[in-house]
């Protein structure tokens, strides 16, 4: 079973405890704080994966979640188009509209605002926010188990198993690339970005840290088809773990790179 991680917001909030770990997602057929009728069984029926983030307003590290789960969830889109659906839910159930409203606008994110999650919450084990779950499927499954608190390595979990979910289910991310390598990984100044491309395609190339916060962007560029080599320069970006983010002809691959200095 994974070790809850207690990356919490101060004061410690103990907000509901499950000691039986849940399989299945616990369902709701709800209006959201936009006034639209909401059925997570029919998101699901229909093939989708549903990301749910439960915060309070007052919880920093909800916002690191947040802002993660956004572009997790932007990335999974351009691959699974239509596929994937996120919501924010209010912890407790004394979270106004207004409030869970104000929390999403006011920070930029696309999920559904939703209020009135305390029985979830509690559902799903939660004592300390945030409280992430990753449910999918017609079997009504959770992925992985609930995320209670937020590490930044938990989104590469998250979209692993959502990549995989897809993939088991039919639905193929198909790769435009083959044969892609980092070298040197670990990089120091820099390093080589090799792969071969099956068709002519639009190319995109980016260092993304472990927030997804693009760190460096090259121009896209139009390449025929066949053996690409590129040098990206590492001299100016800060020592740790990133994301080498490649997007060719709008599908995007992800590959772990490692600086340091």
């Amino acid at each position: 079973m994974k070790i809850l991680r207690l990356l919490l917001c101060a004061p410690f909030f103990v907000i509901g405890l499950n000691t039986t770990a849940q399989t299945t997602a616990m369902d709701f057929n709800v209006a959201d704080c936009n006034g639209n009728q909401q059925h997570l069984f029919t998101d699901l029926d229909a093939g989708q994966a549903v990301i749910i983030e439960f915060f309070m307003t007052s919880c920093g590290s909800c916002v690191v979640a947040g802002d993660a789960l956004e572009a997790m969830k932007t990335d999974l889109l351009a691959e699974f188009p239509g596929m994937v659906k996120s919501y924010s839910f209010g912890y407790n159930n004394s979270y106004s509209c207004v409030t869970v409203n104000n929390w999403v606008t006011t920070n930029g994110y696309s999920s559904i605002p939703s209020d009135s999650g305390a029985a979830q919450v509690a559902y799903y084990g939660g004592f300390g926010m945030p409280t992430i779950v990753i449910v999918a499927g017609s079997s009504h499954s959770i992925l992985g188990n609930p995320y209670i608190g937020f590490s930044i390595s938990d989104t590469t979990q998250m979209a692993g198993d959502i990549r995989t979910f897809f993939n088991t289910a039919g639905i193929e991310s198909p790769s435009k690339t083959v044969d892609l390598s980092l070298y040197p990984n670990p990089a120091n100044t820099d390093f080589r970005l090799d792969f071969t491309l099956l068709q002519e395609s639009d190319v995109m190339i980016q260092l993304v840290d472990m927030t997804g916060r693009v760190i460096q962007t090259l121009p896209t560029e139009k390449i025929a088809p066949g053996y690409v080599t590129r040098t990206i320069n590492t001299s100016t970006i800060t020592t740790g773990n990133y994301l080498l983010r490649l997007s060719v002809n709008g599908t995007v691959e992800h590959h772990n790179l490692t600086i340091t200095h």
